[in-house]
C-alpha cells in the first residue's frame, strides 16, 4: 500500500468489488463511455468502461486503467472535469496544489500546474479557451490559458476573493466550485463551511468580478449546475449537524436567475448537507444528493420543485452516523439509464468527519428510472484494510497507509450520444 503522507490534516481545514457482479444486474447500453472514478486517498483513478457487446447480452463495467497522480505530486486527486469533446480531463488535486491535465484517450499526462494550496475544483471553459480553477487554500481563481490543438496550459492571471470584492464582506470563504452560464460567466460558490458560505460570478471578457452575493443573502458552498436551456443555475447550500451542541445541519438548493442575478427559488432537500448534484441528460430532471444523511430528491427544472424522493445513494443506510454511508458527487451515464455516485470512506480527507464519513468507499451505481441501488463498485475493497490499520489512518500516524475515499466521479463518452452530458451545455 502506498505510505499515507500527512494529508489529512491539510485537507481539515480546506473543505474491485465484482465487475461480474455489476455486469449482472445493470440493464442494457447503447452507447459506450467511461466512468472515472477518483480516490483521494490513494492518489488513483480508476477508469471504467462500459462494454456495447458483452456476454449474453447483459452489460458489463471492465475496468481498463489506472492512474496514479501521486507519481506527479498530484495529492488528493478531489474533482475532474472534461473539456467540450471529452478529450482531456482536469484534475484538480487539494493537498498537491496543482492542476493535472490528462489526454483521455491515451491517459498521458499533458499539464502540470501549480495552481496554489488547495486547489479544489478545475473546469475548462466553453470554448476550450481556458481553464478556470477555485483554490481554497489562498482564496483565489485562477484562469489557465489553453490551447487544446498545440497541447499548450500556461497559468495567466488570478482573482482574489476577499472582502476587497463589491458585495462581499470578511465573512465569506473561498471559492469552491464554479459551472458557467449562457452569458459564458463561471458561477463560483464560496465556502468551504456554510457559515462562510457566498457567491461570486465572473465576467471572461475582461476576467473580473461581475457580481456578487454575500452568505447572509445567499449561503451556498458546493455545487453549481446550469440549466441546459434556460437562464437558470442551480446551487447548493449544506451545512453537517453538530450534535455535541445540538444544532441541526442544513440541507437546500437555490435557483438563480443568471438574466437578472435575482433569487427565483430556494427549497429543502429533505436532509441534512446538500451536496452533489446532476441533471439528466434529457434535462428533465435534477438530482440532488444529502452527504450526512445518504438521501436526497429529484427537482424538476421546469417548476425548480421537488417532485421526487431518494432514499438512499449508498446501500448502508442507518440511523447511526458512522453505520451510514456517506454520497458525494454524481453523474449520470450519456444514455441516462444509470446513475453513479462517489462514496466515501471511514477515513475521509475532506468535508467534516461527522458528514463525510462512510462505510464502503467505492462508487454506488443508480437506476436512473427506479432510483434504486443496483451495485456498488469497490476497487480497493475495504475488508483489505484491518482495523489497525484504518485506526492508525484516522489517528493520522506518520507511517499509516493510504485508505480509500472516493470523492469525484466523470462519465466520459465513448460515442456521439443525444443529449447533454457534462456541463456546461
Amino acid at each position: 500500500m502506498p505510505e499515507r503522507i500527512s494529508r489529512r490534516g491539510f485537507m481539515g481545514v480546506a473543505a474491485g468489488a465484482s465487475v461480474a457482479a455489476l455486469a449482472g444486474c445493470l440493464g442494457t447500453t447503447e452507447e459506450g463511455y467511461e466512468v472515472w472514478a477518483l480516490d483521494q486517498g490513494t492518489n488513483t483513478i480508476y477508469i471504467y468502461e462500459a462494454l456495447q457487446e458483452p456476454d449474453e447480452d447483459e452489460p458489463e463495467f471492465e475496468e481498463v486503467d489506472t492512474i496514479d497522480t501521486g507519481e506527479d505530486d498530484g495529492e488528493v486527486p478531489h474533482m475532474i472535469h472534461y473539456s467540450s469533446e471529452y478529450a482531456y480531463a482536469a484534475v484538480a488535486c487539494t493537498a498537491g496544489a496543482r492542476t493535472l491535465v490528462y489526454r483521455t484517450d491515451d491517459r498521458e499526462l499533458v499539464a502540470n500546474l501549480e495552481t496554489g494550496a488547495g486547489t479544489h475544483f478545475a473546469g475548462f471553459t466553453p470554448d476550450n479557451e481556458a481553464i478556470i480553477v477555485d483554490v481554497i487554500g489562498e482564496s483565489k481563481i485562477v484562469r489557465i490559458d489553453v490551447n487544446l490543438e498545440e497541447e499548450f496550459f500556461d497559468i495567466a492571471d488570478e482573482i482574489e476573493i476577499d472582502e476587497g470584492v463589491d458585495g462581499l464582506t470578511e465573512d465569506e470563504g473561498a471559492p469552491i466550485c464554479h459551472s458557467y452560464d449562457h452569458r459564458g460567466r463561471s458561477v463560483h460558490t464560496l465556502g468551504p463551511s456554510y457559515h462562510d458560505a457566498g457567491l461570486v460570478i465572473v465576467d471572461h471578457d475582461e476576467f473580473v468580478v461581475d457580481t456578487a452575493f454575500p452568505g447572509e443573502e445567499l449561503p451556498t458552498n458546493c455545487g453549481t449546475m446550469p440549466h441546459p436551456d434556460e437562464e437558470k443555475f442551480y446551487l447548493t447550500a449544506g451545512l453537517p449537524s453538530d450534535p455535541d451542541a445540538g444544532e441541526d445541519g442544513v440541507g437546500e438548493y437555490y435557483v438563480l436567475d443568471t438574466e437578472t442575478d435575482e433569487i427565483l427559488h430556494q427549497e429543502s432537500t429533505g436532509g441534512v448537507d446538500a451536496h452533489g448534484f446532476w441533471f439528466a441528460p434529457d434535462g428533465e430532471e435534477l438530482w440532488v444528493l444529502n452527504r450526512e444523511t445518504n438521501d436526497g430528491v429529484v427537482v424538476d427544472p421546469d417548476t425548480d420543485e421537488v417532485v421526487h424522493e431518494i432514499e438512499a445513494f449508498g446501500p448502508a443506510q442507518s440511523d447511526d452516523p458512522e453505520e451510514r454511508d456517506a454520497p458525494d458527487i454524481m453523474w449520470f451515464s450519456p444514455d441516462g439509464e444509470y446513475v453513479f455516485v462517489t462514496l466515501r470512506g471511514p477515513v475521509p480527507l475532506s468535508g467534516d468527519p461527522h458528514a463525510a464519513t462512510g462505510v464502503t468507499p467505492g462508487f454506488a451505481v443508480l437506476d436512473a428510472e427506479t432510483r434504486d441501488i443496483l451495485d456498488v463498485v469497490e476497487p480497493d475493497p475495504i475488508e483489505d484494510y484491518d482495523e489497525e490499520t484504518l485506526q492508525a489512518a484516522h489517528d493520522d500516524e506518520e507511517d499509516a497507509e493510504a485508505i480509500p475515499d472516493f470523492h469525484g466521479i466523470g462519465v466520459r463518452p465513448l460515442d456521439d450520444f443525444d443529449g447533454d452530458s457534462s456541463p456546461p451545455y
